[in-house]
């Protein structure tokens, strides 16, 4: 779901990466692969405000994520992983806060009852969009 979201993103985000951290075009596919499911989970577990993510505090994000598993995708432990956040947290929120109405795109990706539950779990942020 987010990685359709950002489908246009993708490789703007991998040259992030790699200019950012130093990394090959593997280890940044590898690291985005593996974040954009973390984030829809803790989404989808209502773990992370998506506000929060938009307003740019990647501080819960960070909190939530397996970070030793990110870092590993990036050569390295938890602190190349938060670099690695912090790399594309920004073009992320960017283009979230672009979408006319992403409740509605992410409600059409899951089906309506998952799409109902995450406009449960997000809480005020649903209502904002709709």
């Amino acid at each position: 779901m987010l990685e359709k979201l950002l489908e246009g993103q993708k490789d703007n985000l991998m040259e992030l990466v790699m200019s950012k951290l130093g990394v090959s075009g593997d280890q940044a596919g590898g690291f985005l692969t593996k974040l954009f499911p973390m984030i829809q989970g803790l989404m989808g577990d209502g773990k992370l405000d998506p506000s929060a993510l938009l307003k740019g505090d990647v501080s819960a994000l960070k909190n939530g994520l397996d970070l030793e598993s990110l870092g590993s995708a990036l050569g390295g432990g938890k602190d190349k992983a938060e670099q690695g956040i912090d790399a594309v947290a920004g073009p992320i929120a960017e283009t979230l806060g672009k979408l006319d109405n992403p409740m509605d795109m992410l409600s059409g990706m899951l089906g309506d009852d998952a799409g109902g539950m995450l406009k449960k779990g997000l809480g005020g942020l649903g209502k904002m969009f709709n």
